[in-house]
């Protein structure tokens, strides 16, 4: 009877433990996606339609991307970060859905 006891709340907390990282590896995906609302080439940084505020980059990737760009970034050297495109608008644009 224990042995049962202990089985089931074994399953129970490893189903619970399974539902709580897979809401938590969807909420950071979401949160580390960014929509690019403007980019200053000069400064080379971008402002995050999410976050609300003005990010820096590594000089190669500001050509990179542009306005309507859904991008997520890499801890890069210092205070810069490296980019990489999930989607870009140009392409979102363009499909037929």
């Amino acid at each position: 009877m224990l042995n049962k006891a202990i089985t089931i709340s074994v399953g129970i907390l490893a189903l619970t433990t399974s539902a709580a990282l897979a809401t938590g590896l969807t909420e950071r995906m979401q949160s580390q996606r960014m929509t690019v609302v403007r980019v200053d080439p000069i400064k080379e940084q971008f402002l995050c339609a999410e976050h609300q505020r003005w990010t820096k980059l590594a000089k190669a990737d500001v050509s990179a991307i542009s306005a309507g760009d859904i991008i997520s970034l890499d801890r890069g050297d210092g205070n810069v970060w490296r980019v990489r495109t999930v989607r870009k608008a140009a392409d979102e644009l363009g499909s037929v859905e």
